[in-house]
């Protein structure tokens, strides 16, 4: 079931519509029916939340919720991923997506409860940040509501505001937050009281797949349980591949930002998604306040990229940002392009905090900075590391040459998570700094994954040929639930339409082929401490391989 909700008409409407399994792929048919193609990015009023055939059972990794519209970021088609429990409420509310368009002409809040759907008032919201925003809205209309909400951020249409959910999980990346923020819709608010596993077409198989599946996602994923995605930073830092003081080197002084540090430290207890034995969340204690995090990313851009060596600040940040509701890594990105220009020492605390306050309030040099990293390099006349206009990760491209590529093509911008690409390179399972075979795999890893979204599939339950879960299993688990009877080529296939379907959104918003490229500096500029130490991409190879992947996805352009 879809539901089609019209802020501006004040119309609620169930709609037939089906492509893909669903998620992504849904989400991404569905955008192409409803956008303009003719507003500029930030006068876009659509947004889908859509879920797979997946979210919702009671297993690990299922729980997750796409959010798909248009960045007001980088202009092209945008999608944000988000854990905890919003996702699996749609799902037994019987929801496969949820199309929200149109300006609503005050405040709103879209408020599913099953199938009784109503637009509500939201003036005493309007100004809020995101923890009280979910609170307010849990009290009025009861606990087991669901909350995805903007902050100060969205409503001041900050390019890179994200949709908070949970006090902690988000849609983080490209800009959701905006979109919300200029369709007036403060928040959306779901409850369902629906089984997702009594619609399990093979319920005596889908059972022996999970038993088996979370014995195995227990015993591999216990370092994630323990620490998180911070365990990541060894990784980054031992290959000379963890961005420091703005780009300038592949290594830090992590003592204090190491996994072991904030465990002793912080962490406080562990934070899990619906039905997830991994736990990978980590609530921490700051200022006796509590914080979800902080993430790897979190950790390396308010962190080594501002060369800010300690754990408090990144968490003050953190909270900040999920307060105001905004995408910690465009937000640290922006503050530490800032002190690479000398507008501020590197490691300043005060003007970090600060900053990411006047960015969420348009104050000042916050006004600016507001616009992004993309246009605030444009003022500055300094490059940024951005493609596409969405800033970086935290994984240097001159020491990790699969994701090189992976930056450049990637159809929402500079994102290592589509493809994952950074895991085998870090482990060894391909030459990181060899130009060869990495388009082969990265087409492989961006259409399995594209897939996996559909289902709306954790990442950290499934690598195709590594696991927990294997692309065997994925489509075993798919064929139980759905009765269908998929192969894993039709895994491939599938993804391959997906991010063909992205890309053909993307040329009709204006994509040119010298829009998937990288910033000068990482061909010019050698990397100068760690690892990867007088690394540079060489562009005549780097040209190759994009040539290479071109071929293997049949694009011209």
């Amino acid at each position: 079931m879809i539901l089609l909700v019209d802020l501006k008409r004040k119309k609620i409407e169930e709609i037939k519509e089906k492509r893909f399994p669903g998620g992504k792929g849904l989400g991404f048919y569905l955008l192409e029916k409803f956008l303009s193609f003719e507003a500029e990015p930030l006068d876009e009023r659509v947004i889908i939340f859509s879920v797979g055939p997946l979210t919702g059972l009671k297993m690990s990794g299922l729980a997750r919720c796409e959010a798909i519209f248009r960045s007001p970021l980088t202009g092209f088609i945008a999608e944000s991923n988000c854990g905890g429990y919003f996702g699996a409420e749609m799902a037994k509310a019987g929801y496969e997506a949820i199309v929200i368009k149109g300006e609503a002409e005050k405040p709103s809040l879209l408020v599913v409860d099953n199938e009784k759907v109503e637009i509500a008032n939201a003036e005493d919201l309007w100004g809020l940040d995101t923890f009280s925003t979910e609170d307010e809205i849990k009290r009025e209309f009861g606990r087991k509501f669901q909350v995805a909400c903007i902050g100060l951020a969205g409503e001041n249409l900050v390019r890179f505001a994200s949709i908070e959910h949970a006090k902690g999980r988000e849609f983080g990346r490209c800009g959701g937050g905006a979109v919300m923020g200029r369709m007036k819709l403060k928040a959306v608010a779901v409850k369902g009281d629906g089984e997702v596993e009594e619609r399990v077409a093979n319920y005596e198989k889908y059972s022996e797949l999970k038993e088996e599946f979370e014995e195995r996602i227990k015993k591999t994923c216990e370092g994630l349980t323990r620490f998180g995605t911070p365990r990541i930073v060894y990784l980054t830092n031992e290959t000379g591949t963890l961005p420091s003081y703005y780009w300038r080197d592949g290594e830090f002084d992590i003592e204090e930002l190491s996994p072991e540090y904030l465990e002793e430290k912080f962490y406080k207890r562990r934070k899990a998604c619906y039905s997830c034995r991994v736990a990978c969340g980590k609530i921490s204690k700051i200022d006796n306040e509590f914080v979800e995090g902080p993430e790897y990313e979190t950790l390396f851009a308010f962190g080594s990229l501002c060369g800010n060596k300690k754990a408090e600040v990144v968490l003050k940040a953190n909270l900040l940002c999920d307060k105001f509701g905004l995408d910690t890594i465009s937000t640290g990105s922006v503050i530490a392009y800032l002190m690479s220009l000398k507008k501020a020492e590197f490691g300043d605390e005060k003007f970090i905090l600060e900053t990411i306050e006047r960015m969420a309030r348009r104050e000042g040099i916050g006004n600016l900075l507001a616009e992004g990293i993309k246009r605030v390099s444009e003022k500055f006349g300094v490059e940024g590391a951005e493609v596409k206009g969405l800033d970086l990760p935290g994984y240097d491209p001159r020491g990790l040459l699969g994701m090189a590529l992976g930056y450049a093509v990637c159809y929402r911008g500079g994102c290592h998570i589509k493809s994952v690409i950074y895991r085998p390179n870090l482990s060894g399972y391909v030459d990181r700094f060899s130009y060869e075979n990495q388009a082969e795999l990265l087409v492989k890893l961006e259409n399995f994954y594209a897939f996996a979204d559909c289902l709306v599939l954790c990442r950290f339950v499934s690598l195709p040929q590594v696991g927990p879960i294997l692309e065997e299993e994925v489509k075993e688990l798919y064929n139980a639930v759905t009765g269908e009877e998929l192969e894993v080529e039709d895994i491939y296939k599938v993804g391959a339409e997906v991010i063909n379907l992205a890309r053909q959104i993307n040329v009709k918003l204006g994509l040119k082929r010298e829009d998937d490229s990288l910033p000068n500096f990482f061909f010019e500029k050698p990397l100068h401490k760690g690892n990867s130490a007088g690394r540079k991409i060489d562009r005549e190879k780097f040209e190759k391989m994009l040539e290479e992947y071109y071929r293997l996805r049949g694009w011209s352009s």
